[in-house]
């Protein structure tokens, strides 16, 4: 029997059962609850540039494997092509920017991947995947299929993408691992006596000030948390960004959340007797990896934010037998504070005859190899 593909325009439309039965095994980001908590709340959708496009494969009449994707029509801020797919579609006018994308939206966190069920040739499958996404752009005339932040874990993917013409692109991204700590003081003292120091004089600083940290569980956390967040989210955002980019995230993302996603989020609260809430940062969390996502104060205190960012969830994570922590996409403060650089890989196809051969010539003059390419 053939492969049976279908393509559907909201993650609602699948059913959630299905979606996380090949979810089991992925990130909490890939779950059918992250990606329409993103939709229904329509901070993904068409005024973004994002119009879903996620194909669900039947083998056997059965639903088999799952590519959650978007047709684009722009490529602002996907983040892992450093705008590549922009620079070239502005010197060629070539529109390569019109694409199928694979992508966790205005979310960089290496967790992107196909979802398989458990008895799927993991190998074949990814191969009928990437052909009926050749033949959707080929009949949709779209010019480039790219896949961001791909699962770093699934090697053998890696190489079937290589293998169909996707150019590899790969980044640094900062993750901290529990090296067999049995105690946050563990952890310190893999730091030079020095930067250890320091540490410690930040941590002492919160403590003196009065500023107590706690670690709520989404099922214990109130409507008026979920609210906060989404509050300082935007203060958080106006701050960095300005008044004249709206945030990528809409108010009722927080919403949803609460009402579907409760169980995979804790808040890193910091309080004061008079303050209960004076900053917050959200998490999610699934197995042995906790993830980092967003942030705020609404009161500056020096360190506070990589108190409850950084040193508290990793005493967290120590205690409560994590293995991984991932706090979130950027910033070079990480890498003196215990977290690791590891690779990351995006992946881009050309389609078009014509226009294969004008990005590929555009990329030899940039140096890159062309044996990439199919």
């Amino acid at each position: 029997m053939t492969v049976r593909f279908d393509t559907f325009s909201r993650a609602a439309s699948i059913a959630p059962e299905v979606w996380n039965r090949f979810a089991r095994l992925a990130s909490p980001l890939m779950e059918w609850e992250y990606f329409t908590a993103l939709e229904e709340s329509q901070s993904v959708g068409p005024e973004r540039g994002y119009y879903p496009s996620h194909v669900l494969a039947h083998w056997n009449g059965e639903p088999a494997a799952l590519a959650p994707l978007y047709e684009r029509d722009r490529s602002w801020v996907e983040f892992g092509d450093g705008g590549l797919v922009q620079f070239l579609s502005e010197l060629t006018r070539i529109p390569y920017q019109r694409g199928l994308v694979g992508t966790l939206p205005f979310t960089p966190v290496p967790a992107y991947g196909f979802l398989y069920g458990e008895e799927v040739d993991v190998p074949w499958m990814t191969r009928q995947l990437l052909n009926h996404i050749d033949h959707l752009c080929e009949t949709r005339n779209l010019y480039t299929s790219r896949l961001y932040f791909f699962a770093p874990h699934m090697s053998e993917v890696h190489s079937i993408l290589r293998s169909q013409g996707y150019l590899t692109f790969k980044t640094g991204y900062s993750l901290w691992f529990n090296r067999g700590f049995k105690t946050f003081q563990d952890f310190l003292a893999t730091f030079k006596s020095s930067r250890r120091t320091k540490i410690r004089r930040e941590i002492r600083a919160i403590e003196n000030s009065g500023i107590e940290m706690n670690m709520i569980p989404g099922p214990d956390a109130s409507e008026k948390l979920f609210r906060a967040m989404g509050d300082l989210y935007v203060k958080t955002w106006k701050k960095h960004m300005g008044p004249d980019i709206p945030p990528f995230l809409k108010s009722d993302f927080f919403g949803h959340l609460q009402q579907s996603y409760r169980h995979r989020v804790s808040f890193c609260v910091a309080g004061e007797q008079n303050a209960p809430h004076k900053a917050m940062a959200l998490f999610y969390h699934k197995d042995k990896t906790l993830y980092g996502r967003y942030w705020g104060c609404f009161e500056e205190v020096p360190f506070l934010h990589f108190v409850l960012c950084y040193y508290y969830p990793i005493q967290y994570a120590v205690e409560h037998g994590f293995s991984v922590f991932d706090p979130g996409f950027g910033g070079e403060h990480k890498l003196i504070r215990g977290f690791e650089v590891c690779p990351v890989y995006h992946y881009l196809k050309f389609h078009g005859e014509r226009e294969r051969q004008v990005a590929r010539n555009v990329l030899r003059k940039m140096h890159m190899q062309p044996h990439y390419f199919s």
